[in-house]
């Protein structure tokens, strides 16, 4: 339910980063602007996703309205912690691919 509004704000941050690719001076920055989003969405969709596989599988037979309630709230807790474990995980591998690679003299 909450991917209705993290989706369009992904589109929106990947169309920026593509606009700023465009210019040398903000090429680098543009890196992070296309993979923070994208790994944030990434891994909180697949750990969110397997909440509602795993959860039901795992947990102990309760009343149908609490075991409805505790998956909604570990689904809501996991969407969150996933977009943070993605963009710090983004953030990291970018910084270290771009050190990485050779820098042209203009």
């Amino acid at each position: 339910m909450p991917f209705f509004f993290i989706a369009p704000l992904w589109l929106l941050s990947v169309g920026l980063g593509v606009i700023l690719l465009l210019f040398r001076a903000t090429r680098r920055v543009a890196y992070f602007v296309i993979a923070i989003p994208t790994g944030a969405m990434l891994v909180s969709f697949v750990l969110s996703t397997a909440v509602f596989f795993l959860f039901p599988h795992i947990s102990a037979p309760f009343h149908p309205f609490l075991l409805g309630s505790a998956v909604l709230a570990t689904y809501l807790v996991v969407l969150l912690v996933g977009a943070v474990l993605g963009g710090v995980g983004a953030f990291w591998l970018t910084h270290k691919l771009i050190d990485r690679t050779p820098r042209l003299r203009s």
